[in-house]
């Protein structure tokens, strides 16, 4: 795991954890909005960077950025956001920072998959996620780029507004990577193994849950409902999965900057 930030160390600091798929580099996008007034912290996950590093769990993925919270002083966060499968990871990520003593003024989860699935659909996720992979795993950006946004998960996904992805895309297949069976067993494991951890109620209170109301990630909030029943729900139309921070990243900052004011 590696660690990107912008902004002043001195000014209060927020969490961007990213998707599966991407890098720190893709939550600069929205994060640079942010730097103006916060600390911005943005972990590139195992598995995903130059790093050598495997994905294995939510957890311990959790583990190491808590330990990169306590090496570096930190002891508040504003602000814990994740986008998608890095949504899971940030849950993990609160449940330990609470564990440890480090304060989260608030938790944005965008477009999470909190999933559990059983173990058979688990391994037909396990290849389509290979089959996902392998499309990066070229010295040819633009060849990666449409075999992506011909891809019938991607479609799937995004449904009719899939063709609004292509930047993250083209950001992803910037340059040629690697996942191993490991990783994209973690990634799956992540997804669709999802543990909700219990959270004391003054926790939820802190949470808020954001979809767009087309996305198929959105049908996994009955079970956040019942797990955490005092967090927030939220949800937009005519965007697709992690849309709005995509399509209007300054937009998206505001956002944020809303919700961690409390409004």
């Amino acid at each position: 795991m590696t660690f990107e930030t912008l902004g002043n160390p001195a000014s209060p600091a927020v969490m961007l954890i990213h998707g599966m798929l991407c890098t720190s580099r893709d939550c600069t996008l929205f994060g640079k909005y942010l730097a103006d007034e916060y600390y911005v912290i943005m972990p590139t996950l195992d598995g995903h960077g130059k790093d050598g590093t495997e994905l294995v769990s939510a957890r311990e993925e959790a583990r190491k950025i808590a330990a990169y919270l306590e090496d570096t002083g930190i002891e508040e966060l504003r602000l814990l956001q994740g986008s998608s499968m890095g949504a899971e990871v940030a849950l993990a990520v609160l449940d330990e920072l609470a564990a440890r003593g480090i304060s989260v003024g608030c938790a944005f989860f965008d477009g999470g998959p909190f999933f559990d699935f059983p173990a058979v659909r688990r391994a037909g996720m396990y290849r389509v996620f290979r089959s996902l992979t392998r499309i990066f795993d070229t010295d040819d950006p633009d060849e990666a780029v449409d075999k992506m946004m011909d891809n019938g998960f991607l479609r799937f996904v995004g449904g009719k507004k899939a063709e609004q992805f292509r930047p993250l895309v083209r950001s992803m297949a910037s340059e040629r990577r690697t996942f191993s069976d490991e990783t994209v067993r973690g990634m799956v494991d992540i997804c669709y193994h999802c543990a909700l951890p219990q959270l004391d109620e003054s926790v939820q209170h802190k949470m808020v849950f954001f979809f767009s109301k087309e996305e198929p990630a959105r049908k996994s909030m009955g079970r956040l409902m019942k797990a955490y029943p005092a967090a927030k729900y939220r949800d937009i139309e005519g965007y697709p999965h992690c849309g709005l921070q995509i399509g209007k990243p300054a937009a998206y900052a505001k956002l944020l900057k809303r919700f961690i004011n409390g409004k």
